[in-house]
């Protein structure tokens, strides 16, 4: 039994060898084998495309995502400058509407005032007249 192992080891070794070798398709040339020879190697016959059309795909799925997230964040961030500026746009309108208040606020106050002095104005100037008058009627019946 050990003979017949060691025989086929042998004869294993020896066609190994033997095919490396030389191989059937003579693609041994200058020292090291010759790929150009071999009809297989220039069409890619073994070559699995699945593999590269499945990682083309993922990679264009991922591209299409970034796209999305890149857009919606874009979108974001335009709608927040958007209403940022309408409340600034509003709070600016506040701002104003109220200082136009008080300017006439301002001015009612200053008007009333006047009105009020000149209502005073006329009365003391009737009512020193009146009283000059009176005292100019006394100093008549006195003397």
């Amino acid at each position: 039994m050990a003979k017949k192992l060691m025989i086929l080891a042998l004869a294993t070794t020896f066609l190994a060898v033997g095919c490396v070798a030389f191989p059937e398709d003579s693609g041994y040339y200058d020292g090291h084998y010759d790929h150009r020879s071999n009809r297989h190697y220039d069409q890619n016959y073994d070559y699995d495309y699945r593999y590269d059309r499945e990682r083309n795909r993922q990679h264009w799925e991922y591209q299409q995502q970034q796209n999305r997230l890149a857009l919606e964040r874009k979108k974001r961030e335009l709608e927040r400058r958007q209403w940022e500026q309408k409340r600034q746009k509003q709070s600016d309108w506040e701002h104003h509407k109220h200082d136009v208040k008080q300017q006439r606020e301002k001015s009612d106050l200053k008007d009333r005032q006047k009105g009020q002095q000149q209502d005073k104005s006329p009365t003391n100037r009737w009512g020193e007249r009146h009283q000059d008058h009176d005292k100019q009627q006394r100093h008549r019946r006195d003397d």
